[in-house]
């Protein structure tokens, strides 16, 4: 998730604001205290972020 959002020069605040997502949410995926993000949560990373879902999971992290 910070590899995606530095490559696209944003700032984890910023991916939050645009996505409309909870900081506390984000703060424990970041922290590794939550292991399995709802599809929801991924979703809106990604609108923060203005790809798909598709996008994030063809990323060449996920091989």
């Amino acid at each position: 998730m910070k590899e995606l959002t530095a490559e696209r020069n944003l700032t984890i605040h910023q991916v939050v604001q645009r996505g409309g997502l909870n900081q506390a949410t984000i703060s424990e995926l970041m922290n590794g205290r939550t292991k399995h993000p709802k599809i929801s949560t991924i979703q809106k990373f990604c609108d923060g972020l203005n790809i798909t879902l598709n996008d994030f999971f063809d990323d060449r992290r996920f091989y």
